[in-house]
Parts: structure tokens; sequence; C-alpha cells
């Protein structure tokens, strides 16, 4: 495993952008083992100890050298006998490079932590003496089990940072995982690695990494600690970190038990149909507010990403692993890891990082969630730390979404938040995410309206019995912005002049009543509604507006002068805003409802053989041939009341609501309004409009036909 690990050569951030790593390799030397009389007779010296100097003792001879190849003494000798007056110390191998405990790849020299996969290795160069000794010598160290407290198993090593240890576990009395954070009490660590001075003594290896006992002091506690960590997640007290479970001794370990938080990955939460951006924003959020709580405790995150959060109970998002959790101001040479998370300031300057290097690594989160749906790989990045400008990739992202990213994830420090005002409100920048991601909770559905209206007299009848009124509004004040349709459509009966009549007077009346009503404000030029709509009220107001119609009309039939008897017509009232469409119906006209690319009948005709349908005493197919299968039960005008219908669902980007006369209906099937609607005019409402009239006027026009059509974007 470690050939294959050790092939791909350099660090993860030199494969990505090419860079080669800075390695420098000791010249080499002429081989002593080409010399036949120094190997016959050198004598074998004892290691040297402690202070460099070898013991005087007296070497007993080697045994007689059986074990030379006859060859080697044939060799010529080497001119300069210089070579054996001097029985120098023996040159001792190099030590083997220590492997990663991780994945296997050897460790470069001075190195804090591993190329390949970024594993964290102890201070001064091997496994510590104060790590258990199970884990002595262990180069992927094994479940251990061990049981602390009779409580707590111990499990894999997850992380070593310079003495500070981290294990999976279990919780014996609950069952649930734990992380279970280790380290020599800190009088034990001292006594190592702060050892009595001698003089001409060198003690190596400390001068490659800091020790723990001259780390930098935040809060008043060494980092990394026990102490420190369990004083920033007092300090922090956020419901996103995960809670101290223990804090106890056992002989010279300090031990700090955490949570394991549970619950459903947030790659899989976020993709969740029913979550919309409400819910996932308001996750985002709460994570935010999490790296704002860690801030205030002196910490940052190095590179926060989607696989390290949970979704637990409540809908509450929970960080599960601290381990990459930093202090800032940073340490001189801190140990970082350099994912592709990782904020470019924390590699290249780290004394420069500060609370905004949080900002980078959610950036690229939200990124990884909203548009790649994977994580972050080589080809999102246009240079060394220089993410690719993602409208390259989706020119249609969405416009808050793209300032987001241009705040956050990207190279330059000061391009980040906090913008101008905000800067003396919270230099970290994260009040001001925190505030933009709530403008994105509630506006990031919102779709914007392109609406088409197109009516035809037909191939047979001589006038337009049918009438329609769209009323289209966009208001927006702050970040909020609104947009709202209201649509009326009647197809009048009763023969010439009468229905006409009939439908133009339910027009004005239903219009007249609808911008009476607070809800439709604005669409007279008074103030948008504050709260969003409630579809139940709508519904009562779209019912009354119908019904009052109807009242109207009724009386005008049969009022002398004003109308003909037995005049009437079906009537359609739609609103639809960025988030809703919500229908009002009498007769058999037809609302339809294009979402997630499957046509939907909102309205249910009132027909005679409709009903019959429903009852099961005919199949739509012969529903389709029925010689009264135009007979209306209920229409505007037809008796003094009537009972409407009403329907409501929700509107998503790509949708379609369809408004329509039954001359439309009567020449074209649902299955191919739907082609129509979601494959061959695809993109425009104007071009579905035509194309259906069009079509409908093909086919013959028997009746004249109308339609509104609106596109979701």
């Amino acid at each position: 495993m470690s050939e294959s690990k050790s092939s791909k050569g350099g660090s993860l951030w030199a494969r990505l952008f090419g860079a080669q790593p800075e390695t420098e390799e000791a010249p080499a030397e002429a081989p002593v083992k080409e010399e036949p009389a120094v190997i016959a007779e050198a004598p074998v010296a004892p290691p040297p100890v402690s202070n460099g100097t070898p013991e005087p003792a007296v070497v007993e001879p080697p045994p007689p050298p059986t074990y030379v190849i006859p060859a080697v003494e044939t060799a010529p000798v080497v001119e300069a006998p210089p070579v054996v007056e001097a029985p120098s110390p023996v040159v001792e191998e190099p030590a083997l490079p220590q492997p990663c405990q991780a994945c296997g790849t050897p460790r470069k020299d001075g190195a804090a932590y591993c190329d390949d996969c970024g594993w964290m290795f102890p201070a001064g160069g091997a496994i510590p003496t104060s790590v258990a000794p199970s884990l002595q010598g262990s180069v992927m160290p094994a479940n251990t089990m061990t049981r602390l407290q009779n409580r707590f198993e111990v499990g894999e090593l997850m992380c070593d940072r310079q003495g500070v240890r981290r294990n999976r576990g279990t919780d014996s009395t609950t069952g649930h995982p734990v992380v279970i954070v280790s380290a020599a009490m800190p009088e034990a660590v001292v006594a190592e690695a702060v050892p009595v001075a001698v003089e001409d003594e060198i003690m190596p290896g400390f001068d490659d990494d800091v020790p723990v006992a001259m780390a930098i002091a935040v809060g008043g506690d060494p980092w990394p600690s026990i102490a420190w960590e369990k004083g920033l997640l007092e300090k922090a007290n956020s419901p996103a970190l995960p809670n101290v479970v223990s804090h106890f001794t056992e002989g010279d370990t300090e031990y700090l038990v955490l949570e394991w938080p549970l619950g459903l990955p947030l790659w899989d939460a976020w993709d969740e149909p029913e979550n919309d951006a409400a819910i996932r924003y308001g996750w985002l959020q709460k994570i935010a507010a999490g790296l704002q709580a860690l801030h205030a405790g002196g910490a940052i995150y190095e590179g926060i990403r989607p696989d390290v959060i949970v979704i637990g109970a409540g809908s509450e998002p929970r960080i599960t692993d601290l381990s990459d959790v930093l202090p800032v101001p940073l340490p001189p040479n801190p140990p970082i890891k350099a994912t592709l998370y990782t904020a470019p300031e924390l590699v290249m300057s780290p004394n420069t990082a500060d609370a905004r290097s949080d900002l980078y690594s959610f950036g690229a989160l939200m990124y990884s969630l909203e548009y790649l749906h994977h994580p972050l790989e080589e080809k999102d990045f246009e240079k060394q730390y220089t993410p690719l400008q993602i409208t390259e990739r989706f020119p249609d992202v969405h416009p808050l979404f793209l300032r987001l990213i241009n705040k956050t994830f990207v190279r330059d420090i000061f391009s980040r938040f906090p913008t101008d005002e905000m800067t003396k409100v919270d230099p970290s920048g994260c009040a001001e995410l925190i505030r933009t991601l709530a403008v994105c909770a509630r506006a990031f559905d919102d779709v914007r309206l392109d609406i088409s209206c197109w009516t035809t007299t037909g191939m047979v009848r001589t006038g337009n019995e049918d009438a329609f009124t769209v009323l289209h509004g966009t208001d927006s004040r702050q970040d909020d912005l609104n947009e709202y349709a209201m649509i009326l459509l009647c197809d009048g009966m009763g023969g010439y002049e009468a229905g006409e009549l009939a439908a133009a007077m339910a027009i004005n009346e239903m219009r007249k009543y609808l911008l009476a009503q607070p809800i439709f404000a604005s669409l007279t030029g008074g103030s948008p509604p504050k709260d969003p709509v409630d579809p139940k009220k709508l519904q009562e107001v779209l019912r009354d507006a119908l019904k009052h119609a109807n009242k109207e009309v009724f009386t005008a039939s049969r009022t002398p002068g004003k109308g003909k008897r037995g005049m009437g017509c079906t009537a359609e009232a739609v609103y639809v805003d960025s988030r809703n469409v919500i229908a009002g119906h009498v007769g058999d006209s037809r609302v339809y409802h294009v979402h997630r690319g499957r046509l939907n009948q909102l309205t249910r005709d009132q027909t005679l053989v409709n009903r019959l349908v429903e009852l099961g005493q005919l199949t739509a197919q012969e529903a389709e041939d029925h010689p009264r299968k135009n007979e209306l039960q209920q229409a505007i005008g037809g008796q003094p009341d009537v009972v409407p219908g009403t329907y409501c669902g929700k509107l998503m980007r790509g949708d379609w609501v369809l408004v329509c006369s039954d001359g439309l209906t009567n020449h074209i099937s649902n299955k191919e309004l739907e082609t129509m609607l979601t494959r061959e005019a695809a993109n425009s409402a104007e071009d579905a409009a035509r194309r259906l009239l069009n079509l409908v006027n093909l086919r013959g026009a028997t009746d004249n036909a109308t339609i509104v059509v609106v596109r979701a974007s």
C-alpha cells in the first residue's frame, strides 16, 4: 500500500496544481562495502552513548571471516590505505522514514502532516512514549477495545496532533458512538519535552515541530491540550458543536469524551425533495452560527465540509468532528491538512489567517451542496487556490447565490465578507453571512414568472365568446422581491351575444371583487402584504369571487335590458406567485400544473359525463365520444348559487401553469400538452402559447380557444 501511495509524488496540493515538492537529497557517498579490507578487518563498534563518544571498552576480534566471498579477495585493493587507518565508528544506516499511521506513505523530514492523506504526525517524529502501550510501534492502530471508567470502549485512532490523540469509541451505557480525546498529563509532557540542560548535549527532533510544552497559549490554556478544547466548547456553548460527555484522568493520562452526533448525513438531507430552501438555508445559518461560536472561543475550523455535518433530531445540524479546529492566532508552523476546502492563507501565510478563513471553506461547502452535489475536485479550480468562477459552469446561477460565493469562496481574504458597513459590526464576516443566508432561506425558492396569453375565434365560429384578464405585478423591498399574477378566464355560453356578455360581465365582477381584497392591494398601487400568502385563505377569497360573479350574472340574465335569460359562462380564477398556484373553478375550462415534468390537471370538469366517469359508470375513453360531454352541471349565471371547486399546488423552478378554455382541450390531449410544454417549447411561455393555438387551428378549431401560459423560471 505504501508503494502505491508514494508513487503519486508530492502533497495533495502539489499533485493538484503541479507544484514540485521542495525535497533535498543527500549527495551519494562512495559505498564503503566496495573495500574488502574494511569489511574483513573493521571492528564492530558498539552504538554510541547519549553523549556521542564511543565507549573505550576492549573489542573482541570477530570470528574468522568464513562468510567473505572469495571473489572479493581477488579484487584490487583500494590504493589509499588511509581508509583503514581510522577504525572510525561504524556508519549507521540512515533511519527509515516514519510511515504514516493512516496510509503508510513515508514521512518527509520535518513534515507535520502526511503529504498524501493529511494524517497529523506526532511531535518529535515518532509515536510519543505517552501513547498507550497498545499503540506503540503500530503503523495502523487497531481497535484497542480498552475500556475506560468501566464505560467507554476505545476504538481506532483517528488523529494524533502533537500528543493529543482522538480515538473513536462507544459509550457502553447508551450504545452511542463517542470521540475519546486523550493526552499525557501536563506535568509528564513538560518533563519529556523540556529535559535538564546538559553541556554539549543535543536533543534531536525538538527543532522540527512545536512541542506540546511550547504550544501557543490561547485563553490561558496551551494548544493543543484537553484543557484548551474543553474550555473552547464551554465558551462556545453552541448546539451545532458536540457535547462533553465526560472528563476524567486515569494514570498519567487525561481524557475528554465528546459525543459523536447522530443523524442523516448533510449530503443526503440536502437532496431530499421535501427539504425546501427555508429548511436547507436554515441549516446553513445554524452551521455558520456554530463557526461564529468557535470564533468567540478563539478558534477556527480549518476546512468545514459536508461530510463532517449531520442533521440530527429536530432538524438540527451538528458538527461531528473537531479534529480540524485550530487556535487563532495560529502557532508557528501549524499542522495544516491543506485539503481543497482549506483557505489559501492557512497554507501560504498562516500568520495572516483569522476568522475570515472559515468563510472560504463555508463557501466551498455551499457550492458543493447546491450546485456540484459532490465533494470538491481538482477540476473545480482555475489555478492554485483559485476556484473557477461559478458562472462559467452555471451561467444561470441564482444571483443571490452568486453573491454568496463571491463573498466567501474566493482566494483574496479581503474580498470576503464583511462589506463596508458591517466591518465595524463584525470583522469576522459571520454576522453578514448569517443575515445573507436568511435572505436565501426566504427567497431562494422564489421563481420568476414568464407569462403569455393568446386567444383565437377558431375556424368555425363567427365571434369569440371567450374573455380573459391577466394582472401581473412585481415589487421589491430591500432584499425581498415579490412577483405574482391574477388570471381570470371565462368561456361564454348561451348563443350569439349572450355568451360573450356573460363572460365579459363575470370577468369584470371578479376583478372588482378581488382588487378590493388586501392581498391584491399592490395590484392597485397599494403596499404588498407583509406576511406570506396563506393558501387556504386565498382559496376562500377565490371561491367568494366566483360566487359573487355568479350572483351578478344570474341577476342580470333575469333583468330586462341587462342580459338574456339562459346566458352563462365557465370561469377560472387563478392566483400564481413565486411559490404557489391556487385556482378557483366553475364549469369545464381547465387549469393544468406541470410539476417535475409531469402534467397534472388541477381542476375537474363539472360536466355530466365527467361525473359518470368519477362514479365508474363510464371510462375515460367512452367519455371522449359521448354526445353529452359538453353538458355542464354548473356554470356562472345558470343558478342562483354555485359551489366552486378550489385547488392549490407548490410552484418550483421549471414548472408550468396552463389556464385554457375547452376549445383547446377538445383538440389537444393531455399527453400532447405535456410533450409541448416539457420538450418542444420548454424555454418560452410565448412559444408554447403560439404553438398550441396554431395546432388547434390546424386541427379544425370548432370552438373559440383561449390560453394563458405561465412558465416558472
